[in-house]
């Protein structure tokens, strides 16, 4: 990787000597692509194909008309499509740089806006600033668990504000499942193997329904052979016949990413469920 970061930092200091170009502050290398660096962190890391650049851009005309105001986006590094491109010049930054490039527009529109140019671009001569700052460079695998990391924060934050609207004061158990007993079963609870038979209902944090039992008869399922989500597999191995529960379920407890038409992706769950039989 050493060996790899020399390279790139060789070819850099090599691709960027060059004269003066026709704009005033900013120098041009052999593709054409002008710059003009701002902030420079020489020693960090430069963005790599595939890895996830969180970047803040913004793009103005020659006469500083605003075409796109400054825009927090991520962005997985590519190879450049044209020479003097976008991504030549994120490739001649580092983490924590800023700086400004000047790029033909007809160009640009071409490959990345699939050649829809917009009317104030006259000829083949028409260039785009563009205004760049890297806040972050991250490995595929290290934006997933950003991502997943996340998202599970955003899920945990809504399900703490459900329960905080719903006056319902409960711990998460280990998995991160909230249990709330709202009526005391007799008996043992059900072991896996058996076979368990529930009236429920499930509900978005919203309050939408997406699924009920009531009206339609009793559901039964033997417990702990991965006929139900995992979520049920847990909170209902806690009940006991007779008993009712209301379950609230992360969503990596139950369907995950999986958009399952009426339920959302990254869905957490409510399900009202009463325990009926167990044997």
């Amino acid at each position: 990787m050493k060996a790899k970061k020399l390279l790139v930092a060789v070819f850099g200091c090599l691709f960027l000597i060059s004269c003066s170009s026709g704009y005033e502050g900013y120098e041009e290398t052999g593709t054409g692509l002008y710059y003009r660096f701002y902030v420079e962190n020489a020693t960090r890391h430069v963005p790599e194909n595939d890895e996830i650049i969180s970047i803040v851009m913004s793009i103005q005309t020659e006469k500083d008309s605003i075409v796109q105001e400054a825009k927090q986006m991520k962005i997985a590094m590519q190879k450049p499509k044209f020479r003097g491109d976008i991504f030549e010049a994120l490739s001649l930054m580092h983490e924590g740089d800023s700086a400004s490039f000047i790029i033909n527009a007809k160009q640009y529109y071409n490959m990345y806006h699939y050649g829809q140019v917009p009317s104030f671009v006259k000829d083949d001569k028409t260039m785009l600033w563009f205004t760049v700052k890297i806040d972050t460079i991250m490995s595929i695998e290290e934006y997933q668990s950003f991502v997943n990391r996340t998202r599970y924060e955003k899920e945990i934050n809504d399900i703490v504000t459900y329960m905080q609207q719903n006056n319902i004061m409960a711990s998460p158990l280990s998995s991160g499942l909230y249990y709330v007993e709202t009526k005391v079963g007799q008996g043992s609870t059900p072991q896996k193997g058996q076979s368990c038979t529930v009236n429920y209902t499930g509900k978005l944090l919203d309050g939408t329904i997406f699924d009920s039992s009531v009206g339609r008869g009793p559901y039964s399922f033997q417990l702990g052979v991965g006929q139900v989500i995992q979520g049920w597999e847990e909170g209902i191995a806690l009940m006991k016949k007779n008993g009712s529960a209301t379950l609230i379920i992360p969503s990596y407890l139950a369907y995950g990413e999986r958009d399952m038409g009426n339920i959302p992706p990254n869905s957490p769950l409510v399900f009202e469920i009463e325990l009926m039989d167990i044997k």
